[in-house]
C-alpha cells in the first residue's frame, strides 16, 4: 500500500466520531411520511411511526413495514394496502445506504448531504437519492432524510381514484434517533 493510500485511510478513519466503530441502535420518536400530489389540490399525506434502523458494518438500513401506513380515510388506507403496496406480498419498504458514504458530525455539530442507496420496494430493487441531516447530541444522532419515489419504477400501479390519479413522484420522509450502545 501507498504512503498516500495509508494516509487517505487513516483520514478517513478519523473523520468518523470515536464511537462510530461502537454499534447505533434506533429509539423513539422515530417517524416516516409520505406526501403524494395530484390534479385540483389534492394532497394525500401518511404516516406511520414503525420503522427499524438496523447498523449493518456496511450499511444503515431503515426498514419500514408498509401494512401500518396510514392516511387518515380507512378506504383510501384500504387501497392503498391492498391495490397499490400489496403489503401482503410485499411486507417492508427497506432503505440502505452505506456508512462509508455517511458523514457522522461531531458532538454539537450537524452534517448533511445527499447519498445514493438502494431502495427496496414491491420486489424491486433500485439506487435512489437520498438527502440526508444528522445533528450530534451528546451520544445520540438525531437523523432526517428524504427522498422522492416513483411507484412506476417499483411496479406499482399510480393511485386513482373516481379520476382522480396521483402525480409520481412522491416525497418520502423519514426521522428518527441513532444512540451509540
Amino acid at each position: 500500500m501507498t504512503q498516500t493510500r495509508r494516509l487517505l485511510s487513516v483520514l478517513l478513519l478519523a473523520a468518523l466520531p470515536a464511537a462510530a466503530g461502537a454499534a447505533l441502535k434506533a429509539r423513539a420518536p422515530a417517524q416516516v411520511s409520505f406526501t403524494a400530489l395530484g390534479p385540483a389540490g389534492l394532497r394525500i399525506e401518511g404516516k406511520s411511526t414503525q420503522l427499524q434502523v438496523a447498523d449493518r458494518p456496511d450499511a444503515l438500513v431503515v426498514t419500514v413495514p408498509l401494512a401500518p401506513l396510514q392516511t387518515g380515510i380507512s378506504l383510501r388506507d384500504h387501497h392503498m394496502q391492498e391495490k397499490y403496496l400489496e403489503s401482503q406480498k410485499y411486507p417492508n419498504a427497506q432503505l440502505a445506504v452505506a456508512r462509508s458514504a455517511i458523514k457522522f458530525p461531531a458532538p454539537g455539530q450537524t452534517t448533511e448531504g445527499t447519498v445514493p442507496a438502494t431502495l427496496a420496494l414491491h420486489g424491486k430493487s433500485k439506487t435512489v437519492p437520498v438527502h440526508y441531516k444528522a445533528t450530534r447530541n451528546g451520544n445520540a444522532y438525531d437523523v432526517k432524510g428524504d427522498l422522492k419515489v416513483d411507484f412506476r419504477e417499483f411496479g406499482i400501479e399510480i393511485p386513482n381514484y373516481l379520476g382522480a390519479t396521483v402525480k409520481p413522484p412522491v416525497d418520502v420522509n423519514v426521522a428518527f434517533v441513532l444512540d451509540e450502545t
